[in-house]
């Protein structure tokens, strides 16, 4: 049954895994004491399940392409799309559009993630102190990430990381995370407790949790 797994990642977690990525590809993640036998096993028997969700992940993926950084090109911002206008202005800046100053188009790129980065930690600070405040939680300290596979994660020290390309999603996207990793302060798994604490402050979360896994690779730059 190997011929069905496409990665296998070893850690000290005491479980096996299953993730279908968006790109519709299986990574098994595992015990550093897991036999190849044993993975082989767990995988055949969710083969059913594996198949389903690789054939709901192809049928809903959406092919993205390149940034070319040129007039009139669609991003997002905020769950909103704003063509890109280049002209004489001072700064980047988004109104019905988002101006990029000419003088910046040879690393179009570069300043745009960056700008992309500081307005992503202003409301990620936001956000999390709006949650904190509901659920009483106290984080330590908020940091950018720019992982491609994960939205964000909690520290063992109280700091939450966040993905920066989430200030692209809509607010409500954005919250998700935000909740997700204040709940994991306390709720070190992802238990029915884990998830019971994140539902009753987003009663919807399954949508955005999907919504993420539908939509999350069109978050990019």
């Amino acid at each position: 049954m190997t011929y069905l797994i496409d990665k296998i990642i070893r850690s000290k977690r005491r479980t096996i895994a299953l993730v279908i990525t968006k790109d519709a590809t299986l990574e098994v993640r595992a015990p550093f004491n897991a036999s190849l036998g044993i993975i082989e096993k767990f995988v055949a028997e969710k083969r059913s399940w594996i198949e389903k969700k690789k054939a709901f992940v192809n049928k809903n993926r959406t092919n993205v392409l390149p940034k070319n950084f040129v007039d009139g090109e669609e991003f997002i911002f905020a769950g909103n799309i704003y063509k890109l206008q280049c002209g004489n202005c001072d700064a980047i800046s988004i109104s019905s559009a988002l101006h990029l100053p000419q003088k910046l188009l040879p690393q179009a790129k570069q300043h745009l993630t960056i700008w992309y980065k500081n307005q992503a930690l202003k409301k990620i600070i936001e956000r999390a102190n709006h949650y904190a405040n509901i659920t009483q939680l106290k984080y330590k300290a908020i940091k950018l990430t720019s992982a491609k596979r994960s939205w964000g994660s909690c520290s063992h020290k109280g700091s939450l990381r966040i993905n920066w390309r989430l200030v692209m999603a809509p607010l409500n996207i954005l919250d998700y995370v935000v909740v997700h990793e204040l709940i994991h302060l306390v709720e070190k798994n992802h238990s029915k407790q884990f998830w019971h604490r994140v539902q009753t402050i987003l009663p919807n979360y399954k949508e955005q949790k999907n919504w993420l896994k539908l939509n999350g690779n069109t978050l990019t730059l």
